[in-house]
């Protein structure tokens, strides 16, 4: 007789929404098919005013993805082709990969020992006179310092980009990631803290002509419709159906953050001290729930016996990325180290609590004694 299917626990699931949720989100999109229109408009409008709202930023501009929103922010701050842009080297090659499409050089920053994130020393050993643009990724949900890094930047003549991919919602010093720097990103890709149902972005920022040009750069380049005046323009549109699907998960953000902390609680109890990424508190909204640990090969196995599932973002350094041409040979112990330490266990505001209970129960066994 077969056994049963053991349906794994997953490290994410972006079908599983709250029931009060999924009404919101059906109400918005039976909005968009009743009234329309389905390119711009109330709806993409709607969710700009919401979310800059939110952040407490002058300007939101949507657009399709979070890895044009990279682009596009880089372009309108003014940023020359052929300068060199300083990345992080170990968050999937999202960054260098915008800024090679915008036209500059990525070069490869190693990440702080500590978090896995990029801060002054390692921009400070890295920089040459051709840079002209830092990416300052917030990973895994966890906030980066970003203050240091952009007065370390001022006093240069370089720009930031704040990559808000995997924090939307977390806070440093105070204030929403996304409101330090000259311009920020962020995505809205199926599984972030803050979900479409398919890709959609935005760029964020307090400076009227960084806005004034993505508004133009993400509509083919037009200054008035029809006329194209920048021959850096694309079409990069927010389309309304996504907006409007936002704007109705936006007020729930807030509550599934602190349930995806309960959840990293509940992990971090299991495992000795430091062994889980991110402190308990609104700087970190566990988008993954990242265990760091020599012995990650034998973890992974133990969670497998348990019907979980779990995953290593990201396997590849961009220097090992055949598609990414780096402007300088990168020297990145930090980043291959940390690369070789870091499991991601399931995290999102719909997990059961039995299946927290599942994942709880291997961690514990992980730490057991070998009999």
């Amino acid at each position: 007789m077969t056994a049963p299917l053991v349906r794994p626990v997953p490290t994410a699931d972006p079908t599983r929404l709250a029931e009060a949720e999924r009404a919101a989100v059906r109400a918005a999109v039976e909005a968009v098919l009743t009234t329309g229109p389905l390119i711009g408009g109330p709806f993409v409008a709607a969710f700009e005013d919401a979310f800059a709202a939110y952040l407490g930023s002058r300007h939101c501009i949507g657009v399709d993805n979070g890895s044009d929103a990279l682009v596009l922010a880089l372009q309108a701050l003014g940023c020359v082709a052929g300068t060199e842009a300083l990345v992080p080297a170990s968050d999937g090659g999202y960054a260098a990969a915008a800024a090679q499409a915008a036209g500059l050089v990525p070069v490869a920053v190693d990440v702080s020992p500590e978090n896995g994130l990029v801060s002054v020393a390692e921009l400070e050993r890295t920089c040459s006179p051709r840079v002209t643009a830092v990416v300052l990724t917030h990973l895994h949900g966890l906030a980066a310092d970003v203050k240091p890094v952009v007065a370390w930047a001022r006093q240069r003549g370089i720009v930031v980009v704040e990559d808000c991919a995997q924090a939307t919602g977390a806070r440093r010093d105070g204030r929403p990631v996304g409101t330090f720097a000259d311009a920020a990103a962020f995505s809205f890709y199926p599984t972030k803290n803050l979900a479409a149902f398919g890709d959609g972005g935005a760029v964020v920022t307090d400076r009227a002509d960084v806005a004034e040009q993505v508004r133009s750069l993400r509509q083919y380049g037009w200054s008035e419709s029809f006329r194209i005046t920048d021959s850096r323009g694309r079409n990069a549109r927010l389309d309304a159906l996504q907006a409007a699907v936002l704007t109705a998960r936006l007020p729930f953000l807030d509550h599934n953050n602190e349930r995806r902390r309960a959840i990293a609680r509940r992990y971090r109890a299991v495992l000795p001290p430091g062994n889980l990424l991110g402190p308990d508190d609104d700087s970190f909204v566990a988008h993954h729930a990242v265990v760091v640990t020599p012995n990650r090969d034998r973890l992974r196995e133990v969670l497998a016996t348990h019907h979980v599932d779990a995953a290593v973002h990201y396997p590849w350094l961009i220097d090992e990325m055949p598609g990414i041409r780096l402007g300088a040979p990168a020297d990145l112990p930090n980043a291959r180290a940390w690369r070789d330490r870091i499991l991601s266990l399931p995290c999102f505001p719909t997990l059961e609590e039995t299946e927290v209970d599942t994942v709880v129960s291997a961690l514990a066994g992980w730490q057991a004694p070998v009999g």
